[in-house]
């Protein structure tokens, strides 16, 4: 099931986006806030959730119980939406450095957090069909 491993891949570039800088302040050094400031904690704990549905699936042999199957993409979906909202309100921001006011841009962290939210739900959601077709 290479869409099961790579849905967990994409849970760990969830949890290293969270620990990264969300947002960017352009000065002699790139660095800002980490995502766990705000709502990286969040998403540590959706991407956990995530991994441990992925990992419930395949430790039993591709079959699901209880609906585990959709967890996986809701959570992508969840994090996708997280993302996108705090890009938005970081995005084109002003604060003020030294007296001076400085432009924030999107830190590295949270555009891994991006990607690999909408990764997790892409390939979640094929685990979550080929899962389904295989219970019936």
């Amino acid at each position: 099931m290479p869409n099961v491993v790579a849905g967990m891949i994409a849970c760990l570039g969830i949890v290293i986006g969270s620990l990264g800088p969300w947002a960017a302040l352009p000065t002699l050094t790139s660095v800002g806030p980490a995502g766990t400031e705000g709502d990286g904690l969040l998403t540590l704990v959706l991407a956990a959730a995530g991994a441990a549905a992925l990992f419930a699936i395949l430790s039993r042999g591709g079959y699901t119980k209880y609906g585990d199957r959709w967890v996986a993409p809701i959570v992508g979906g969840i994090v996708v939406v997280i993302g996108t909202a705090d890009a938005s309100k970081i995005s084109g921001g002003e604060v003020e450095v030294m007296k001076t006011m400085v432009t924030t841009s999107i830190g590295w962290g949270l555009w891994v957090v991006l990607l690999s939210g909408a990764a997790l739900s892409v390939t979640s959601f094929t685990v979550s069909r080929i899962v389904g077709n295989r219970s019936r």
